[in-house]
C-alpha cells in the first residue's frame, strides 16, 4: 500500500494524518506492506490497536493519529 504522512507538531499534540494517497500534503513514506505500516503507526503511537487501525487506514483511505503532550 503506498503511503503519504503528513504531520503537525503543536506545543500541546501532536497529529500525524497517513494517507493511501497523494493528498497534496505530507511525505511519500513508499509503497509498504502490512507489517511495515503496523511498525509505523506502532511507533507514532505505542498504545494503538494497530490492527485496528490498519483496518480503517485501508478501508478509509486516511488514518489521524492524535498525541497529546503531557508537558504543554
Amino acid at each position: 500500500m503506498t503511503i503519504w504522512k503528513h504531520e503537525e507538531n503543536k506545543s500541546t499534540h501532536r497529529l500525524v494524518k497517513l494517507y493511501k494517497e497523494d493528498h497534496g500534503e505530507g511525505e511519500y513514506m513508499g509503497d509498504l506492506d502490512e507489517k511495515s505500516i503496523k511498525n509505523m503507526i506502532r511507533d507514532i503511537k505505542p498504545d494503538m490497536k494497530t490492527d485496528q487501525a490498519f483496518g480503517t487506514l485501508s478501508y478509509f483511505g486516511m488514518l489521524p493519529l492524535l498525541i497529546i503532550k503531557e508537558n504543554h
